[in-house]
């Protein structure tokens, strides 16, 4: 197990992102966390053509639902700062922890005979 996971600029590559968030997920000790680094959702089609884009981005609503869907929590998005020379799509980071275990109290014992 992992105390953190990076998916960065893969999900828009893949039939099923959700399953790549619930697999990264699954591989992460309690409180290891997960960051995503993608595009926003943008309508440059040629993306599919010229680069194998499967996506055209996402809403940072789908993100932060497929985390808690891989029982991650407190899922937060943001839009990162644009870069005014870029010439792609704007970028969103996510991130999300996998929930703590919380310890079990000992019981007291005696060392009364």
């Amino acid at each position: 197990t992992f105390d953190a996971a990076i998916l960065s600029l893969v999900l828009h590559h893949l039939a099923d992102p959700a399953a790549a968030i619930r697999e990264a997920a699954r591989t992460l000790q309690p409180g290891g966390r997960l960051l995503i680094i993608d595009m926003l959702k943008h309508d440059r089609r040629q993306y599919t053509q010229e680069m194998g884009h499967v996506w055209l981005g996402f809403q940072p609503q789908q993100i932060t639902q497929w985390c808690a869907d891989a029982g991650l929590t407190d899922p937060n998005c943001r839009e990162l700062p644009t870069d005014p020379n870029s010439r792609g799509p704007d970028l969103f980071a996510a991130v999300a922890s996998k929930k703590s275990r919380k310890r079990r109290a000992k019981p007291a014992t005696s060392n009364r005979r």
